[in-house]
């Protein structure tokens, strides 16, 4: 009788949603952010880096994407249990609890001006003078003097849509974009195959910003630390040598 009962619990355990999907991750990436985020699967850069740092424990990767500023919306409200795009200072500034993964990947930010218009600047402060869109959450995210010229500066704007960044860009709306460079060429190749830009316009790039590292933010410790170790293995096969940033 108890084997029965103790075979009949074990049952209704794993048949269970709650106990057969433990080891689900629900995870929320903010949308379009093409090569990292592609809404279409969804996959891309970096939903692949966290599959790849999460299955190999046996956990099942559930990619969410959500505009930029409710991924940290639905972190807060249990309804994903990893948050991408992080940073210290965020989880410092927003209140977050949860372990984090520590800065394992980065974006590499540029400044762009069409070349035809020559603008010079030297230091993020002489932005100020220039019109300037960026993507949504820059101020927030990167801080410092940035946050310091962008809030003094009428004609500084941000938008979650990067594609619209480099239309505007093009048009000469705008004098300057800032964004990562991998996102600048997904976008630029895009807008030549559609006859949007001539690829003989050239566009000047500045390196003011440097990298933006960012990591993961979980709700368990176990899956966090999967992921760490995972990707240990994954930087010694020089797996997303170009983007990973942590231990370096």
């Amino acid at each position: 009788m108890v084997k029965l009962s103790l075979s009949l619990v074990f049952s209704l355990m794993f048949s269970n949603p709650v106990f057969s999907q433990s080891k689900e991750i629900v995870a929320s990436f903010g949308e379009s952010l093409p090569p990292w985020v592609i809404e279409e699967g969804p996959t891309g850069i970096l939903v692949n880096l966290l599959q790849d740092c999460l299955e190999p424990s046996g956990y099942q990767l559930k990619p969410k994407t959500l505009p930029y500023a409710r991924r940290i919306a639905e972190y807060l409200t249990n309804q994903v249990s990893v948050v991408t795009d992080i940073n210290e200072k965020t989880i410092a500034e927003r209140g977050l609890k949860g372990y984090y993964t520590g800065d394992i990947y980065a974006y590499e930010n540029f400044l762009f001006s069409l070349s035809e218009r020559a603008l010079k600047v030297n230091k993020i402060a002489d932005l100020a003078e220039y019109s300037l869109i960026s993507w949504q959450g820059a101020i927030a995210h990167i801080g410092g003097e940035y946050a310091a010229m962008a809030t003094q500066n009428r004609k500084y704007s941000e938008t979650h849509n990067q594609k619209t960044q480099l239309r505007m860009l093009l048009s000469k709306r705008v004098d300057f974009i800032q964004m990562d460079g991998q996102i600048y060429q997904f976008y630029r190749q895009e807008l030549i195959n559609d006859n949007e830009f001539d690829e003989t316009v050239a566009v000047d790039r500045a390196p003011l910003f440097g990298k933006s590292p960012n990591g993961f933010l979980f709700k368990s410790e176990a899956a966090r630390d999967a992921c760490v170790t995972n990707l240990k293995l994954i930087k010694e096969n020089n797996k997303y040598k170009d983007i990973l940033y942590f231990g370096s």
